[in-house]
């Protein structure tokens, strides 16, 4: 279904970006590398995590125990038959320029506090 040329995955066993291979079946989905196969993982499962480079990240959150190192990237963008069942890109609530905002007024509060 995939080129394995545009997903990666970082697992919690080893920090390294390895390349591989996405099969789907219904809402669930599996992951192949050379010798390697992953358990089967719900779509359901993933949150999104932001972006890495030209990367979109997912992380899987099984409802018991966060996985913070499991991650996987879609690299160029989503496949379009996966775009419905992945959990939507959001983008962040408060931007950079947004905190750099509130850190002045937080300033300034204090600074005219003082006086």
């Amino acid at each position: 279904m995939s080129d394995p040329a545009n997903i990666w995955l970082v697992d919690s066993d080893n920090a390294l970006k390895r390349r591989v291979r996405m099969e789907t079946v219904g809402k669930t989905f599996v992951l192949y590398e050379q010798l390697w196969r992953s358990e089967a993982y719900f779509f359901g499962d993933l949150v999104y995590r932001g972006k890495e480079g030209d990367s979109l990240v997912f992380g899987l959150e099984d409802g018991i125990k966060s996985r913070q190192k499991w991650k996987m990237g879609f690299k160029g963008g989503l496949p379009a038959e996966l775009v419905p069942l992945l959990p939507r890109a959001k983008r962040p609530l408060i931007s950079n320029i947004g905190m750099l905002i509130i850190a002045f007024l937080c300033l300034a509060i204090v600074y005219f506090a003082a006086s």
